[in-house]
C-alpha cells in the first residue's frame, strides 16, 4: 500500500500529465502541399495540408455519429473550411478537440471533400493535426486544470493568486519565469516539457503545499459536480 504522501504525488502527477496536449502529426506522414484554409475549396479530391485559424469548434454527441466539428476563419454557417472528427475517433485524442483546438493557428492534413458546398477533411488520428501557434492558450484547459498549475506555481515560490482557474497577466507571467529558470523560454506555455517540468517539481513541493494543492483541486471537482446537480 502506498504511503498517504506517495499517494498523493502520484495523484498531482496524474492530474498533470491530464492537460498535455496532442502531439503533432508523425514522421511519416507523407509530405502535401500547404494550402490556407480560405483556399481550401480550391482542392477538392486531393491530399493536401490546409492551414488556418480556428474560429469555432463545436462536439454534438447528439447528433448521429457524434461528430466533432472544427470551423476555420469564421464561424458555422460562414467557415471557410471544415475539420470532422467522428465520435469513434475522439479517445484517440488525449483531450476533448473542441476544447484543445478552439481559437488556435492548426495544420491539417487529409482528402478534401465537401459537404454542402463547404470542403472539409475528415481526421481520423490527432497526427494529421498539428498546432502551429506558440504561447499558452489557456482556454485548452478547464477550469480544474488551471486551478492545479497556478497552484504548483505558488507553492513553487511564484506569485500568483491560487484556488480560482481564473488565468491573467500574473499567471502568465509566473508561468514565463518558470520556463526561463528550467531552460525552456523558447518551448511555449502548451508545451509538454513546461509541463513535464512542472510535474518533476512535485519532489520540491513541501509535503503540506502538497496536500493543499490537492484538496484545491478536488474542492473545484466537488463545487463543478454540485453546481451541476443544482441545475
Amino acid at each position: 500500500m502506498f504511503r498517504p504522501m506517495t499517494r498523493c504525488r502520484i495523484l498531482i502527477l496524474a492530474a498533470l500529465f491530464t492537460v498535455l496536449p496532442a502531439s503533432g502529426w508523425s514522421d511519416e506522414t507523407p509530405p502535401a502541399e500547404t494550402v490556407r484554409s480560405n483556399d481550401a475549396s480550391r482542392f477538392v479530391g486531393e491530399t493536401v495540408t490546409v492551414c488556418g485559424p480556428v474560429a469555432g469548434t463545436g462536439y454534438f454527441p447528439h447528433l448521429k455519429g457524434e461528430p466533432t466539428f472544427i470551423n476555420f476563419d469564421q464561424r458555422y454557417p460562414e467557415q471557410s473550411f471544415t475539420v470532422v472528427i467522428w465520435g469513434k475517433y475522439r479517445e484517440k485524442f488525449e483531450q476533448s478537440p473542441d476544447r484543445l483546438y478552439a481559437d488556435r493557428e492548426l495544420c491539417v492534413t487529409g482528402r478534401v471533400e465537401t459537404y454542402k458546398g463547404k470542403p472539409q477533411i475528415v481526421v481520423l488520428s490527432p497526427d494529421q493535426i498539428e498546432i502551429r501557434d506558440a504561447g499558452l492558450v489557456v482556454e485548452q484547459f478547464s477550469y480544474e486544470e488551471r486551478v492545479l498549475l497556478k497552484a504548483m506555481l505558488a507553492a513553487l515560490g511564484y506569485e500568483v493568486d491560487i484556488g480560482t482557474g481564473e488565468w491573467g497577466p500574473a499567471a502568465d507571467q509566473a508561468l514565463l519565469e518558470f520556463q526561463e529558470e528550467q531552460g525552456l523560454e523558447e518551448e511555449g506555455g502548451q508545451s509538454a516539457k513546461t509541463l513535464r517540468a512542472l510535474a518533476q517539481a512535485v519532489d520540491q513541493v513541501p509535503a503540506e503545499e502538497q496536500q493543499r494543492i490537492l484538496r484545491l483541486l478536488l474542492l473545484n471537482l466537488a463545487q463543478r459536480e454540485e453546481a451541476a446537480a443544482r441545475k
